[in-house]
């Protein structure tokens, strides 16, 4: 009798003690953002636990998770280039996770900032009417905001997934694009003015070029500033706005959009191979329009200004060294594309060390000001 009344308590306590020991074995969580002392956040931190197994780093929007932290007094640790490292006591909860914010101080020597200073009329001449249209909502818009969401390096792919988009081969062209089941082709608009072929190759035009596109899919929505002659837009119409001309290289298939740079900088500064400010002679330094980012025009009509600080290495001849660019902080993704962009043609003051150029890592804030905030 005894044995029966007390073997459901006996088999609960033992599940117990065998779930707490499961949760001793699998540690707890911790995590948190990491930010500098202006409230932005740092992406690629090291956080480790002193002790513990392994470490992460902190992603794009400085977020980190620790997993596997034993429980009880623990001390973490937070590094990054650039920064002073950081250490903190912190007490892990027997529930298993813990919310931890640190900040860190900067401390490498920073080039003066290089400020975006964006005209009012930047959008409001070439694209006002497109801004416009879209603010209506008659048709279908593909903002320059969705096309970096995308990383689609096909034209006719940032078309799919609007209503009606038909895209197969049609003769010569192997993604022909026809509206609402249209025979027809669409009517297509480059900047306002028609394009010449009957069928043009909307698969052409190259995405890092496009501001903005609108698509109509027949004549009965289609504006007057669209209206083709002989009723050449009763299949629709394709507009393509550009982005401002700039001499730029397109971005190769696969390449990372990562906030990281692709390399590890702080080893290369432990293996002599590039120097901190601190180490040379004579530090890098801006050129007269030796760089020149261009305001995201989205977030110009939208009023947002911003705050973009970049990193990456200035080598013997001045440029940036490829694979070194990463983004430590931003107030927006667009921002820190623009600044990614950017830097892919800047051009800078080498530094010397002994009587010769070297290598440089070195950090750059660039601000992006919106004419309402100055």
């Amino acid at each position: 009798m005894w044995q029966r009344s007390w073997r459901p308590v006996v088999v609960a306590l033992l599940g117990v003690i065998a779930c707490g020991t499961f949760v001793r074995a699998q540690g707890a969580s911790v995590r948190g953002v990491v930010r500098d002392t202006l409230g932005l956040a740092i992406a690629g931190a090291e956080v480790t636990v002193e002790g513990g197994r392994g470490g992460t780093v902190s992603g794009e929007d400085g977020s980190y998770v620790l997993r596997g932290v034993e429980m009880g007094n623990r001390r973490l640790r937070v590094r990054r280039l650039g920064f002073r490292p950081a250490a903190m006591d912190i007490e892990v909860p027997a529930d298993g996770l813990s919310a931890v914010d640190i900040q860190l101080v900067q401390v490498v020597q920073q080039l003066a900032p290089v400020a975006v200073l964006a005209r009012k009329d930047a959008f409001e001449y070439r694209l006002a009417g497109f801004y416009e249209r879209q603010e209506r909502k008659v048709g279908h818009f593909v903002s320059r905001e969705r096309i970096e969401r995308t990383h689609s390096f096909s034209f006719t792919d940032l078309l799919r997934e609007i209503p009606g988009v038909k895209i197969r081969p049609i003769g010569s062209i192997i993604k022909a694009v026809r509206l609402r089941g249209a025979s027809c082709p669409p009517l297509v608009f480059l900047d306002g003015t028609p394009a010449p072929a009957a069928e043009f190759d909307l698969e052409s035009i190259d995405p890092a070029m496009v501001e903005g596109v609108e698509v109509y899919s027949g004549s009965a929505t289609v504006p007057a500033e669209f209206a083709g002659p002989r009723n050449l837009d009763r299949c629709g119409v394709v507009a393509i706005w550009s982005r401002p001309f700039r001499s730029r290289a397109r971005r190769v298939t696969g390449e990372s959009v990562d906030a990281r740079a692709s390399v590890d900088l702080a080893e290369l500064v432990r293996r002599g191979q590039v120097f901190t400010a601190a180490q040379v002679d004579t530090a890098v330094s801006m050129i007269a329009g030796g760089l020149t980012p261009e305001y995201p025009l989205s977030l110009l009509k939208q009023g947002r200004s911003g705050r973009v600080l970049a990193e990456f290495v200035v080598d013997t001849l001045g440029e940036v060294a490829r694979g070194t660019v990463g983004i430590v902080a931003s107030t927006h993704p667009l921002f820190s594309l623009a600044a990614r962009e950017a830097l892919a043609h800047a051009q800078f003051a080498p530094a010397w060390r002994g009587g010769n150029h070297v290598a440089q890592v070195v950090q750059l804030p660039i601000e992006f000001v919106h004419p309402d905030r100055r």
